[in-house]
């Protein structure tokens, strides 16, 4: 009998080759996306019942920054939303460093205070006004996706929540070969996945309300929030992507990115309307999908696999992070490619700041690059 814990290795040994081999040839020739099946209707809150809360652990608190990390000049110069007309005067503002190993994960506070970002063994935190590291949480290896509260008050990565005034670690969640996270539109739920079955947590009672688990394969590379928190979709093998119903946890619509061997799928997001889903896979394209009917409306390519993908916060443009050592930025509407930032390295990870004057990514070159329109 095959034991548990070389089955969950064997699973974690996949998602890491996955990620490791993701750049390398792909298609030569660009394909359709097929269509996908009837959309979610349900639109009521969430159950109040809960499962039994976990043990609580030791957690992990704040480290205190050492030295005087490299500053980031005028993070706040041009301060003019980014959009596609004015995307060709994108320029880079300067670079945050001080990481021994590749930079996996970006996101911007919701208040545009702060910027986070990870390498495998831990979290730093940099003011957006100073390009000062602010400070330094400790955390397990493998943190993939990290995700700020709707309210800027609190951090979490799949496997610890942090409150960031106090720079303490309020709770360590039961999650492991959990990677991402995911806070609801109101802040209530946070939504882990990995290589198990999402979980989906309450963040005030820090219990499991739900899980939301497939038949076959629950493995997820990235998961997503619907604007209006109805909706939770989860990528990864295969080009499977899920629209789970929250409410149920049920499968509502499944759609396929890619074709041929080459379908892993290793990030998602919705626009800020909720009508768009954006999917990054290892094929080399950014599919841009209409969630209401199914259909891709959009295919764009890279030169190599793509690790990210986010929406501008006024929902006209597209970042994408690619293992080519780019960035590019798309023209939701028409699909066109306005603009290319080159990196050092592989670019794992990319997020807007809140009004959408900055842009950050993350890449295997130890940085994190802070891009603005330049005047």
């Amino acid at each position: 009998m095959t034991h548990p814990k070389f089955l969950r290795r064997m699973v974690l040994s996949t998602i890491v080759i996955t990620l490791l081999v993701s750049c390398g040839p792909g298609p030569a020739q660009p394909a359709a996306a097929p269509a996908a099946t009837a959309p979610p209707t349900a639109t009521a809150p969430l159950a109040a019942t809960a499962t039994a809360a976990p043990t609580q652990t030791s957690v992990p608190t704040a480290v205190p920054p050492t030295g005087t990390p490299p500053v980031v000049v005028q993070l706040k110069q041009g301060g003019v939303l980014i959009t596609p007309d004015s995307a060709a005067r994108v320029e880079r503002l300067g670079t945050i460093e001080g990481y021994k190993g590749k930079v996996m994960s970006v996101a911007f506070s919701g208040d545009g205070t702060y910027i986070a970002s990870s390498d495998r063994d831990k979290i730093k935190v940099w003011d957006v006004a100073s390009g000062q590291e602010a400070f330094t949480l400790s955390a397990q290896l493998d943190i993939n996706g990290l995700a700020f509260s709707p309210d800027s008050r609190l951090l979490a990565s799949a496997q610890t929540i942090w409150d960031v005034k106090s720079r303490q670690a309020i709770h360590t969640l039961d999650a492991r070969d959990y990677f991402h996270a995911a806070f609801s539109p109101d802040g209530a739920w946070l939504a882990v996945s990995g290589a198990q079955p999402i979980k989906l947590w309450n963040v005030a009672s820090r219990q499991v309300v739900r899980t939301f688990e497939a038949q076959a394969d629950n493995v997820s590379f990235s998961i997503a929030f619907s604007p209006d928190g109805t909706m939770l979709a989860d990528s990864g093998h295969g080009g499977r992507i899920r629209l789970w119903n929250v409410v149920s946890g049920q499968v509502a619509r499944t759609l396929t990115h890619g074709n041929g061997t080459l379908k892993d799928v290793h990030d998602i997001a919705f626009s800020p309307d909720g009508k768009l889903l954006v999917s990054a896979g290892i094929d080399h394209t950014v599919r841009l999908w209409d969630v209401a009917s199914g259909q891709a409306l959009h295919t764009m390519w890279h030169s190599d696999g793509l690790y990210g993908v986010t929406f501008s916060p006024d929902g006209n443009l597209v970042a994408s992070a690619s293992c080519d050592r780019t960035v590019k930025l798309w023209d939701v509407a028409s699909g066109r490619m306005v603009r290319t930032l080159s990196h050092g390295d592989e670019v794992t990870s990319v997020a807007f700041s809140p009004d959408g004057t900055l842009l950050a990514s993350g890449a295997y070159d130890s940085k994190v690059y802070v891009w603005g329109i330049s005047r």
